[in-house]
This record gives structure tokens, sequence and C-alpha cells, in this order.
């Protein structure tokens, strides 16, 4: 079955299934409030 089209329901609204696929390729740096601790969420769902 082709995901073509297809879209995930958001609490923003639908989000197409190519920008999720491009999302899950991000990994984002979070600083803490006080810029000391550095996270690197790894938002690459293997």
């Amino acid at each position: 079955m082709s995901k073509a089209g297809a879209s995930l329901a958001t609490c923003y609204g639908p989000v197409s299934a190519d920008v999720m696929a491009k999302a899950e390729n991000i990994r984002l740096l979070i600083l803490d409030v006080d810029g000391v601790t550095v996270r690197w969420p790894d938002l690459y769902w293997q």
C-alpha cells in the first residue's frame, strides 16, 4: 500500500507523510534555560 497523499492528524492539523519522513532525520540541539546543559535528543526513529 502506497503512502502517497497520506497524512497524519496532529494538534496542528494534518501533516503529510513526506514531511514526517523528512522530520525523522532531524536532530535537534536543545539548550537548557541556564545555557549550560546541552542535550541532543535523537529524533531519528529506527
